[in-house]
């Protein structure tokens, strides 16, 4: 009965959306820069009072069938476009071309839709702390792995456990804090290593939409720091068949880096399609005390998106995603691998595909309703050469041993699938999501330990020469299954004047486990052992569920025609996850175990602020507060009468901060922009400092714009000193970098457009440590001065 619900639901909605209708109005429009004449595609056409909208292809053209009123107003918004309405009345037996005019905008408009709760709202409206980071902001940087987008939005932080493995922190909280999604999949693996954002292809991304807080009751378990959206480039529809293709390149001097992508487009009335492939390659890189060892990489994507509308307002979207590492290095390696260790991913790699089927404009209370579901599967092999020998003298008992540790190689597979249903509805000002998610993680791991044993007599002569390697299984073959519903309803009142918004979530999680021996097999000179003589039961096989809730409050006010305060009121959870519950690592140094008795973390996380949208000045204020209680971390204990840490639940914490943030048009294309961002975290049970806590930082810059397309920008990156640290963290000093950005952009040869950007980061060549970054062992030094050049054609 369970399968046959979601097909029935569809037949249901199908027959809906087949009555009969009344509609008679046709409208196409395209859309160009007002100063240069050229086309303007991917932006975004609303038509009003139907609330429908399209998107324009790549010649900035769209086209509407079916209005059913003759006066609309159509809206245009576009990333770096002044926001656009207007008013027209429509002929019937008439195609109504229309074509508009935009402006050229210097900071972000408070228009631009944003879609990370779930309830598309215009970003000056939206009542969750949202950082939205567009192709805009990042195409101009020279990006290694999707952090790098992200870094200079206030509240948001880079953390490196490498150069090709990085990760991010929201006010204060990272990694199994966040939530990853791509295109509505969510993003499964094992943080204790960072991997996850550098498996995503940093040439698709078009858009990240960061929800800067705790809501669970939006995607469910793990959003007590944050949400993190990606959304990948897609295609649009048109009126007749059209084709493009973008060629890419880039090359940074910091280390080497040489990358290209290359990207086909095409599109007619009822197919859409996008195919993009990409390579890049790196050496070690460089800092001004040195050059980092075992830092380069190499990787390669292929990504497809198809589009199909079989009729009327019926869509659907296949997609599949590839992303590969054949070798990623992993400097610093302690304390996770033994200090001297080189450690070295053979491979990353990261699988997805997904199908999705979408009904527009159902009725007048059912907008929309859509089904989709994923496979998302990431394969983590890593190589570890401990680079060790260790002696054992010779005792009245035992001869004198050598012991080579040659290799130790821990592979993980994480297999994870999901189904999402979910129905927009609107009844009056309320608009109401509501849904179904269900999503599960397979987590299957292996480890192998390859040593050379020398046995020497009182002379020091060979004795015997053993190979020996050891399998274990580092954490149980497990499932983690999560089956939520959730209801967030947003409804506006005075004219728009308030938001108000309320949502919940209720979550099962079915956690399980096989049986696992440690160790699992011994291989003596080539001769397998599956029941070696020191074999245990390290976990038993178990079952385990449980029940969790969250909901979500909050509203947002126009105080005047530019101002709006908002405030916001969350309740979040994250359920610990498979490798928190059940892991067992001992890669040579100290040993971290899990513990099956642990209990989720709860969050309660408050936020206000006060943001200001004008035509050429936008400012906000933001201060946030989030509770936590029963904190997952890891205390220094014993096992097997090792020392080790172990997983447990510690007590509360609270973290608070606030941010600043400000773009200014002060005249023609001059724009001053800058932010400042500030978290102090406390484990309220004995007042010590939380570790992982950036200290006060901020961005200033200056940016200059032609309406021939040169831009200029020139920043500086301001991070103060971190004196109040947690046990075991250093003491980071405070620093500024400044970094140089120049390009032109779309300019067209009549056969083709080219953009070229250049630019230096770490103008100075200034040896600095990011706070974040002090888990990668000796290895703490950021990358250098940083030439770079990129380039784009469009042909």
């Amino acid at each position: 009965m369970k399968t046959q619900l979601p097909i029935l639901i569809v037949i249901i909605l199908f027959f809906i959306n087949c009555s009969p209708s009344f509609s008679q109005f046709k409208f196409g429009c395209k859309v160009s820069d007002v100063s240069g004449g050229g086309a303007v595609e991917d932006a975004w056409i609303t038509v009003s009072p139907d609330e429908v909208f399209e998107i324009t292809d790549i010649n900035g053209e769209c086209f509407f069938n079916n209005i059913s009123e003759s006066n609309i107003t159509v809206t245009i918004e576009r990333i770096g476009y002044k926001y656009f309405t207007k008013e027209i009345t429509l002929e019937k037996e008439s195609d109504n071309n229309f074509n508009f005019s935009i402006e050229q905008s210097d900071i972000l408009s408070g228009e631009i839709k944003v879609f990370a709760s779930k309830i598309e709202n215009q970003l000056k409206f939206a009542i969750l702390p949202v950082s939205l980071i567009t192709k805009k902001d990042f195409d101009y940087l020279p990006v290694i792995s999707t952090p790098d987008m992200m870094k200079y939005k206030p509240g948001i932080n880079l953390v490196r456990d490498g150069i090709w493995a990085s990760d991010i922190n929201i006010r204060g909280l990272s990694r199994d804090n966040i939530i990853v999604i791509i295109n509505g999949s969510r993003i499964e693996t094992a943080n204790n290593q960072a991997a996850r954002f550098s498996l995503i292809d940093g040439n698709t991304v078009e858009r990240i939409e960061v929800i800067k807080g705790g809501v669970s009751s939006v995607y469910g378990s793990g959003g007590t720091g944050g949400i993190v959206s990606i959304k990948t480039e897609t295609g649009n529809f048109s009126d007749h068949l059209k084709l493009k293709g973008i060629l890419s390149g880039q090359f940074f001097s910091v280390n080497e880096l040489s990358g290209s992508s290359l990207s086909f487009v095409i599109s007619d009335k009822i197919f859409n399609a996008n195919v993009q492939a990409s390579y890049n390659e790196a050496t070690d890189i460089k800092t001004p005390g040195g050059v980092i060892p075992n830092s380069s990489f190499r990787e390669m994507g292929i990504s497809v998106y198809t589009g199909i509308k079989l009729w009327k307002n019926h869509e659907m979207n296949l997609e599949f995603q590839k992303f590969r590492s054949p070798y990623a290095g992993i400097p610093g390696s302690y304390p996770l691998f033994p200090s001297q260790a080189t450690v070295t991913y053979i491979p990353a790699e990261r699988d997805m595909f997904a199908a999705g089927y979408k009904i527009r404009e159902i009725s007048g209370l059912i907008k929309n309703f859509s089904a989709r579901f994923f496979l998302q599967n990431i394969f983590r092999n890593t190589e570890v050469i401990p680079n060790s020998v260790v002696f054992i003298p010779q005792t009245a008992t035992t001869p004198a041993t050598k012991i080579n540790n040659l290799l130790i190689n821990p592979e993980g597979k994480h297999y994870t699938k999901g189904l999402q249903l979910t129905a927009d509805l609107q009844k009056d000002n309320s608009k109401i999501v509501t849904g179904i998610d269900i999503w599960q993680r397979k987590l299957i791991t292996t480890r192998e330990r390859t040593q050379y044993i020398e046995r020497f007599d009182s002379l020091n002569n060979l004795i015997s020469a053993t190979t020996l390697i050891t399998g274990d299984i580092p954490i149980p073959d497990s499932k983690y299954l999560s089956a939520g519903f959730y209801v967030n309803d947003e409804t506006s009142f005075n004219n728009d004047k308030i938001y108000l918004n309320i949502g919940g979530r209720i979550d099962g999680i079915f956690v399980s486990n096989q049986q696992s021996l440690n160790p699992a097999y011994t291989i003596t000179n080539g001769v397998r052992n599956y029941s070696p003589a020191n074999q245990k039961v390290l976990w038993d096989a178990s079952e385990s569920n449980e029940i969790s809730w969250s909901y979500n409050g909050g509203g947002n006010f126009k105080l005047a025609d530019r101002l709006n305060l908002s405030g916001n009121f969350s309740a979040s959870f994250r359920s610990p996850s498979l490798e928190e519950r059940f892991q067992y690592i001992d890669l040579g140094s100290i040993v971290r175990v899990g513990n099956p008795s642990l209990n989720p973390e709860l969050g309660y996380f408050l936020s206000a602020s006060a943001k200001y949208w004008g035509e050429d000045l936008n400012l906000s204020f933001e201060i946030f507060s989030n509770f936590l209680s029963d904190l997952i971390t890891e205390i220094p204990g014993t096992f097997e009468n090792r020392p080790a840490l172990v997983k447990t639940n510690i007590g509360s914490a609270r973290l608070a901060g606030f941010e600043v943030q400000s773009e200014y048009n002060f005249y023609k294309g001059f724009t001053f922009y800058g932010n400042v961002s500030f978290v102090n975290g406390e484990n309220t049970d004995d007042k010590s400092p939380l570790p992982q806590i950036p200290p006060l930082n901020g961005l200033l810059g200056l940016k200059f714009y032609t309406e021939s397309l040169f831009s200029l920008n020139f920043n500086s990156v301001l991070f103060s000193s971190q004196n109040r640290t947690a046990a075991g963290e250093l003491n980071t000093p405070g620093y500024v970098i400044y970094n140089l950005y120049s390009g032109f952009e779309n300019i067209n040869t009549g056969l083709f457009k080219f953009s070229v950007t250049a630019g230096i980061e770490n103008l100075s060549d200034k040896s600095y440590r990011e706070h974040l970054s002090t888990t990668r062992g000796s290895y703490v030094s950021e990358p250098g001065r940083n030439f770079f050049l990129k380039t784009k054609i469009i042909f």
